[in-house]
Parts: structure tokens; sequence; C-alpha cells
């Protein structure tokens, strides 16, 4: 009586593995899932062998006695618990030994869980799939930050200090008058896809494409400090030109006779940056006169040239040569803006001489000649001759 009210499929076997006792679900157990009539002193091979010749256990099919053998180690080895299937349903084993080195077994019907995983298991495959989906719409930063909880969907916003590059392609309107829609659709995705590739390659977010046009920043969600997020940003646009220098011959064999050139802006400056929209529908992005005056620097760009504003210039002087290109007149901008024409990395030997310091506790020099206007210098020069020539009277 005590052993028919366990809940749980149970069976006794002695030391010689026979059958000694068993309740009444371990009896309908094997009948319904298995196929199997058992009677006290019947062994646990006998039973197990039965079974799988039976076809009632998915995994012995076609390998009977393999599987046998593997099933009589694990009865006999008592590790943990294991689960099994038999017929349309799964069960959990769990065997353990008695003093007189008898076996218990006990047997736990776990379809409705493994049912209830596997369901969640395709769901949880759907919404990877949904994710991967839906990554495409986001910048890979913004993407990463959300679905691994460390930054709240809300409309938000905080100012920053970014670097903003604006991009587009010269005439490509005119370009895309000559060719039909569908090879106006491959040209343009791979142009788009080119860029975005060495964008994301820099650590760059990528804002938004419009038509042939691309906005892009650095500085948000992470930054690697001011300097270096504009240093990263001037490395990004020249690779971009040099690609597009690589992608000429490509298009010409696609028909396009006139090159596509681009031309590019950046400048660095405090933005808004955050959600903006409704609770429904909102947008991840960038407002204010920085980031109005990196597209103005575009506009006003040569093909085939990198425009950069002063902001932008005194962070990356050091490490890219630049050419001074005048002021220009942006709208919406309330004076002039000092541009400069971003031409390449330096060289090593055409880096700028560090700061010169020489400290006593009878004198101090520093000199940092990047920094010296000319009527620095030659005031500095005096100075200096001043001071040799009183230093030699000393010694005089």
């Amino acid at each position: 009586d005590s052993i028919e009210t366990i809940p749980e499929a149970f069976s006794l076997f002695d030391n010689e593995d026979r059958l000694v006792v068993f309740n009444s679900k371990y009896r309908a157990f094997l009948q319904e899932d298995v196929g199997v009539e058992i009677a006290p002193g019947m062994t646990f091979e006998a039973i197990i062998r039965e079974g799988a010749a039976r076809g009632g256990i998915p995994e012995a099919q076609g390998r009977v006695d393999a599987w046998v053998q593997e099933r009589l180690r694990l009865h006999r080895k008592l590790g943990e618990p294991h689960i099994q299937q038999r017929g349309d349903g799964w069960v959990l084993v769990s065997e353990h030994r008695t003093s007189d080195g008898g076996t218990v077994a006990i047997y736990s019907d776990v379809t409705e869980i493994k049912q209830r995983e596997r369901e969640l298991a395709e769901k949880s495959q759907a919404m990877e799939s949904l994710s991967n989906q839906l990554a495409k719409y986001l910048s890979p930063q913004i993407y990463e930050s959300i679905f691994s909880g460390r930054r709240e969907v809300k409309l938000d916003s905080r100012r920053k200090k970014l670097t903003v590059f604006f991009s587009d392609i010269v005439g490509f309107t005119e370009t895309a008058d000559r060719l039909e829609s569908e090879d106006l659709t491959q040209l343009l995705n791979h142009y788009l896809a080119e860029m975005s590739d060495i964008a994301l390659g820099y650590g760059a977010t990528i804002d938004k494409y419009v038509g042939d046009a691309m906005v892009i920043f650095f500085g948000d969600p992470e930054s690697q400090g001011v300097k270096q997020d504009a240093l990263q940003c001037a490395r990004m646009a020249l690779e971009m030109q040099r690609r597009m220098a690589d992608l000429q011959q490509t298009w010409r064999d696609a028909g396009i006779l006139k090159p596509l050139r681009c031309r590019m802006g950046i400048n660095t400056g405090f933005c808004t940056v955050g959600n903006f929209g409704s609770e429904n529908r909102m947008d991840y992005t960038i407002i204010g006169s920085g980031v109005n005056l990196a597209s103005r620097l575009e506009n006003a760009a040569k093909p085939g040239e990198i425009l950069v504003s002063f902001e932008t210039f005194a962070l990356i002087k050091d490490e890219f040569r630049c050419d001074e290109r005048g002021e220009i007149e942006a709208r919406g901008v309330g004076y002039p803006v000092a541009t400069y024409a971003l031409i390449g990395e330096r060289a090593a030997e055409e880096m700028p001489a560090a700061p010169s310091d020489h400290s006593r506790s009878s004198f101090a020099l520093h000199i940092d000649l990047e920094r010296m206007t000319d009527p620095e210098r030659e005031a500095a020069a005096k100075a200096l001759r001043r001071a040799l020539d009183e230093i030699s009277a000393a010694k005089g």
C-alpha cells in the first residue's frame, strides 16, 4: 500500500537485478509507453531489451544492442539522474542502491516540462531571430546597450561633446537619373555597406542614412575621450576616401562613366544626444548647433575633400596634416567659421616636437613651439639672447 501511494513509477530490483516489487504506475508506464508486460523475477536487462526491440524507445531504434549496453552501464554505475525518451513522452530516471545490493528505480514523467522547454527554446530562437533583424535598424552600440540592459528605452537626452561627421556623394542626383532603379539600388547599397563597415570598424555610431548621405558621430554611447574620438573620426574619413578611390573601377565596370566622389565635413562640439519622439515611436539621434556646423562643412567641401572645423583641427593637428582653407559663412552660425582640409596622417618625422622643459632650482624654461605665434617667437628669442648675455657677463 505504501509503494502504491508513490506518485511516480516505482520498482525494486534485488542484488541479482531481478524485479522484486513495483507499483501500478510502473506497470502502466511500461505497458503504455514501451509495450512490455512485466512480472516479478524478470531481469532488468530482459525488460529494457524487450522494450528496445518493440520500438518503444526512440534512442534505441536501429541500435538495440548498443543502447542496451549503454543503459546497463548507467544502471550499474548509478550516477546522476538522467532523462530518457519513451514513446511520445519523456521520463526522468533516478536509481539508488539499497543496503543489500539491490536497486530502487523511480521514473518521473517530465513530458510536460520537456514540452515547455521545447516551446521556450522555439520562442527564444524566434526572439533571437527577431532581435537580429531589429539589430539591422540600430547602431551596434545602441543595440548592445539596450539588449544588455545597460540602457533603458525611454525619452531621455543629455549634452555631450561629440565629433560629428557628414558625407554625401557629389552629383548623385545626376547619376541616379541615368540609372534604372534596380541598378541605382545596388549601387547605393554597395556604397553604404562599404562606408558603414569602415565606420563600425572605428567604433562610430551611425546615426542615419539620408539617401546617399550619412550622419555619423563619435562619443556616445561609448567614448574614448574627446581627443581620441576626434582622431578616430579623422582616421575613418581618410579610409573612406581611400575606399572610394578603390571603388571607382568597380563602378566604371558597372557602366558609371563619371567617377563618384564624396565630400565630408567634421566638427567637434557640444550636442544633445538621446531618444527623441514619443513613447510609441522614438529615434536615437543628435541635435544642436554642433551637428548643423558639421553639415555646413560637408556642403562647403569640394569633391573628394574632408573639411574640418577649427575645434576638430585643434584636437587632431598633432597627428594629421591639415591645410587651412579660410573662413566660411555657415547658415545658422553667427560668426565666420575657420576651416581646414584634412590631408592625411603625419609621418613619424613630421610629428611635432614635445614642449621643451628645463628646470633647476635657480632657473626654469618651457617652450612650446607649436603653440607660439610669430610675435611670441620673436619675443622669446630676444629674451633668450638677453639671458645669454647676462649669463656670459656673470661668468666674466
